[in-house]
């Protein structure tokens, strides 16, 4: 599925506002005269010229007249919903300082932080912090596809999963009694019940479809937690006007997540459906982790922990695709001349290799727990969760992924067949599937009202602040007949 291009393009104007702020207090010393201000002993500070922009943050380093870096990290507009910019940094703030206490994973120290109310130059919440100096993982193993290189040795590899591997074990440890928010003692932040997971976001933000549900209700069980997944997904299909291009595309998508919600209840793990949970990261990737040169592998830093939430401990138990250095949700994974491709067999190689580093790792604990945490992977692998784990974790759907193709695998694909048609035979399946195609052609003369808008704007006809002022009320309004026959459409999914 595709995001709602209208608010791309409304974001990316959003953004070069931002980024023209940003850069007019740069410029004038404003914003490096009030982060002094945050600093111990208040010391001049300049900033330095390059910005580097991540998946979700401006990042912008500063320094003090002794010398001493700092890291200010800002949410990008363009990616981060103004709305829940807050909620975003203050969970990252109670996820470094719970790391800091419970584990030894090098996380940088924060020397300040605060919410867009605390920010007097309108920038929106921030996080100053440490430095660490090095080389992440994504220059020394990866290609700009972020897939690994080839000449790659395997003793290279194995030497990061073994000091991941006794991170994880580290984390294991840290229980939480419901699925959720984290608990917020430091930033005291008002957290709702059901948690700001990297999906639900960019389903809101890219797709313009809230999934969030009833966000004062938790999950008490790992069951409910999987269902609630899988329904945004169903949830963005009905509400979103563009979820469906194509008829065949459509009907395989609400099919097989149908499918695959009804296959959930065999992927819980009994012993830990009620619990204790774990702290989940979506966004942990090797951009993130920090060695300390090409030559020492040495892990000095773990950064950008965001998306961060209390989630299943099978979630946590996993073969995540940061594991692996290839990222299993992307990309397509039909297999040529009857072999699969050569991804599939790299991370699944890799997956074997990491599996066995972390077996050996706990083995060597002084209370091993029966291997609590190499068994919840094994049987991770041996259910198929794992693979409704990444499915479940990431927005967009669709139907040609690594993940996907194993589970459809695992059920057969006579019964998968048999199943797809028996779900579009029914009359919801028809209803919904019926009004796509009208509900397509009213986002295609939308998406054509904001292209006219911005070619106002490319032509300078037009600032950026009144193409955000028209293109936000002709979104929220558009035309009162358009707006009318979509109530009608779209109702909430459960």
């Amino acid at each position: 599925m595709e995001i709602d291009h209208c608010l791309n393009y409304l974001h990316e104007a959003e953004e070069g506002i931002w980024m023209r702020r940003l850069n007019q207090v740069v410029a004038d010393n404003r914003l490096a005269a009030w982060l002094s201000k945050l600093l111990p002993g208040e010391p001049s500070c300049h900033f330095e010229t390059k910005v580097t922009k991540g998946c979700h943050n401006l990042c912008h380093k500063l320094f003090s007249e002794d010398g001493t870096a700092y890291l200010l990290r800002l949410p990008l507009v363009r990616r981060v919903a103004l709305d829940y910019a807050d909620e975003k940094v203050a969970m990252e703030v109670e996820a470094y300082k719970l790391i800091r206490k419970n584990t030894t994973m090098p996380v940088p120290k924060i020397y300040a932080w605060g919410l867009a109310n605390a920010n007097p130059l309108g920038l929106g919440p921030f996080i100053l912090m440490e430095v660490i100096e090095g080389v992440t993982l994504g220059e020394r193993f990866c290609e700009d596809s972020l897939l690994l290189k080839k000449e790659i040795q395997d003793c290279d590899i194995e030497a990061i999963y073994r000091q991941m591997a006794k991170f994880m074990l580290q984390l294991f440890k840290i229980d939480f009694p419901r699925i959720g928010s984290l608990p917020t003692p430091i930033t005291w932040f008002p957290a709702h019940a059901r948690p700001l997971s990297m999906k639900v976001h960019d389903l809101l933000h890219d797709a313009g479809v809230n999934a969030f549900g009833n966000r004062t209700q938790g999950f008490s069980t790992t069951s409910e937690y999987l269902h609630y997944t899988i329904r945004q997904d169903l949830q963005q299909i009905r509400d979103q006007t563009n979820s469906i291009i194509e008829q065949q595309e459509g009907e395989s998508n609400f099919a097989s997540l149908k499918i695959l919600e009804s296959m959930i209840p065999e992927m819980v793990n009994k012993d830990y459906d009620q619990g204790p949970f774990k702290l989940i990261c979506d966004h942990l990737c090797p951009l993130n982790v920090i060695v300390r040169s090409q030559d020492d592998l040495t892990i000095v830093g773990m950064v950008d922990l965001e998306w961060v939430y209390v989630g299943p401990a099978q979630l946590f138990a996993s073969a995540p695709w940061w594991r692996i250095f290839d990222h299993s949700s992307y990309g397509p994974s039909e297999p040529v001349n009857g072999e699969p491709l050569e991804i599939s067999n790299h991370y699944l190689r890799h997956a074997e290799m990491f599996k066995r580093v972390l077996d050996e790792e706990e083995g060597k604990l002084s209370e091993p727990h029966e291997k609590e945490l190499s068994k919840l992977i094994a049987w991770s692998e041996e259910s198929g969760a794992m693979w409704l784990h990444e499915l479940a974790s990431n927005p967009f759907f669709n139907c040609s992924n690594l993940p996907f193709k194993q589970l459809q695998q695992k059920l057969g694909a006579e019964k998968w067949r048999k199943q797809m048609d028996e779900i579009l035979g029914q009359d919801e399946s028809k209803e919904l599937l019926e009004k796509k195609p009208g509900e397509l052609e009213i986002y295609t003369k939308k998406v054509e009202k904001v292209v006219d808008y911005k070619a106002l704007l490319d032509n300078g006809d037009m600032t950026k602040e009144e193409f955000v002022t028209k293109v936000s009320d002709f979104l929220v309004n558009g035309d009162t007949s358009e707006s009318s026959l979509l109530d009608k459409w779209i109702r909430p999914w459960w």
